[in-house]
């Protein structure tokens, strides 16, 4: 009994000894967190913009680029419900599970790449089912890492740790195209396999490296167990071997779907802003590349769409910046008001966009974008926070799962419904950009409008719960005793009778 109470109470100061407030000091198994986290970011968004081209090379459509890019977020939602009931299980396994996904992430970026081998006829499926995959493997990643982070990492320091992985996110999002553009240069073909390699299919190999590097990198560095991070299986919490204890009360189903609520909301912003902007400026404004880049002369406004969203991305990263080093640590207790901030910032910059005399100024339409992506970023750092709060010690992995597959559903059918809803209102005139657009100038209102209405709905939801789920975290708090080992570092050593000596200590 005594060596089984050492065991626990290391693992207990292994967690508690680690310094989550200071980035020199970050615990190593954050730093890989780190790199996953950003390495997968910059592999997506390097393959992102050679998409159409890769699979217009296969004599592909546009109707079947939507199936292909739904498809990742679809295997994202499914990676995040399925794996979160996995790790739930095999909650002592947390290293296994990620390296599982990332050789399946690995596995579907190499064959990615060898697509064309397999004909006009069956390329195309194959670059479907291998986006299915890569979602998978990032919602199943995210999942692991976001349950282990809720486990581990003080509630008060919750918010700080998301930021910083948001940090990481947005870092690689931003940098994965440039990584991207030398790419387009490359030309050569593979001695046997009859294989060309251009700037369509280059981007899957260096996806590729990505995984490999996250493989590596985890393997040699995420040691959970040597580091004292071992959770229990919650599954035999109430087995022969081993009894749960305080686990506290249940998480509030009301707060659980209002973390759902303002994730949902996050990612249908990001949704908007990384699918229709482009859309918007190119018919409404005339800027974007030309339709025929051989027959037209250079001219600054091609560009605008590039700045414009490298601008916001560079926004965004600056809030995650900043709720990383600093906010973030100033938010514990008020989760629910900063989430209600940004989605108010959500109505404003979405009323900004609505065409309400018949006219977007190209000013109003940046300033929107621009107050959006800086103020908008305060929002998903919390939304985790809270709902890891929420659930407390009880088993969080499904609850993460659930989490990254409501966050999926904007993006999967976001991109089809904003193109309709831009399309519908009647227009009351004609377009006719030289070599970028020439059609329907398209009204706004019914586009943002609708996000309006949603963005607003959530809201009186938010506050309409504080208090319930302020009540049930303080509810939590007295539950815990402050002798008892927390729930993630209970191991299976412990049986009925050791676990009152336990409690007692």
């Amino acid at each position: 009994k005594t060596e089984t109470i050492g065991v626990c109470s290391d693992q207990r100061m292994a967690a508690q000894a680690e310094d989550f407030a200071s980035l020199r000091n970050t615990p190593a198994w954050l730093l890989v967190f780190f790199n996953n986290l950003f390495c997968g970011c910059a592999g997506f968004s390097i393959v992102l913009p050679t998409l159409w081209p890769y699979l217009r090379q296969m004599h592909s459509n546009t109707f079947f680029l939507a199936f292909v890019v739904a498809a990742y977020s679809v295997g994202e939602g499914l990676g995040g419900l399925v794996v979160g009931r996995l790790y739930t299980r095999h909650l002592a396994h947390p290293k296994a599970l990620l390296l599982g996904n990332m050789v399946i992430g690995f596995g579907a970026a190499l064959v990615f790449s060898l697509a064309p081998l397999f004909g006009d006829r069956y390329g195309p499926i194959v670059v479907l089912v291998c986006r299915f995959l890569s979602g998978f493997d990032n919602g199943g990643r995210q999942t692991i890492e976001q349950t282990f982070v809720g486990q581990f990492v003080p509630k008060q320091h919750l918010t700080t740790v998301g930021s910083r992985l948001g940090s990481c996110a947005v870092t690689g999002i931003m940098l994965g195209p440039a990584f991207g553009a030398p790419l387009q240069a490359i030309r050569f073909t593979v001695p046997g396999l009859g294989l060309f390699i251009d700037g369509n299919n280059a981007p899957g190999l260096v996806l590729c490296v990505a995984c490999l590097i996250n493989i590596f990198i985890t393997a040699k560095y995420f040691n959970p167990h040597a580091s004292g991070h071992v959770p229990s299986h919650h599954a035999d919490l109430t087995s022969d071997t081993t009894t749960p204890i305080n686990l506290g009360p249940k998480p509030l189903p009301l707060g659980v779907f209002t973390c759902y609520a303002a994730f949902f909301a996050v990612n249908l912003f990001m949704a908007s802003v990384e699918t229709i902007t482009p859309v918007v400026c190119q018919r409404l404004l005339g800027w974007g590349p030309c339709e025929d880049s051989s027959t037209c002369a250079y001219e600054p406004s091609q560009t605008y769409v590039n700045v414009l969203m490298t601008t916001g991305g560079l926004m965004s990263l600056l809030m995650s910046l900043i709720m990383a080093f600093w906010l973030g640590a100033k938010v514990f207790g008020s989760e629910e008001l900063v989430i209600c901030v940004s989605l108010l910032v959500y109505v404003a910059s979405n009323l900004m966009n609505m065409d309400w005399f018949g006219t977007l100024p190209a000013w109003r339409f940046v300033a929107s974008y621009l107050l959006s992506t800086f103020l908008g970023g305060m929002m998903r750092g919390p939304s985790v926070a809270l709902l890891s709060q929420i659930v407390g010690d009880h088993p969080q992995g499904p609850y993460m799962g659930t989490l990254f597959a409501v966050g999926a559903l904007p993006r999967i059918v976001g991109p089809l419904i904003f193109v309709q809803l831009l399309d519908w209102p009647a227009p009351l005139s004609d377009a006719d950009f030289p070599n970028v657009y020439d059609g329907p100038l398209p009204r706004t209102w019914l586009l943002y409008g609708s996000q309006v209405v949603i963005f607003a709905a959530i809201l009186p939801l938010l506050l309409a719960t504080r208090g319930p789920i302020r009540a049930h975290l303080a509810q939590a708090r007295e539950h815990s005793s402050p002798g008892a080992v927390p729930n993630a570092l209970r191991t299976p050593l412990l049986d009925h009778q050791e676990t009152d000596v336990v409690a007692v200590v």
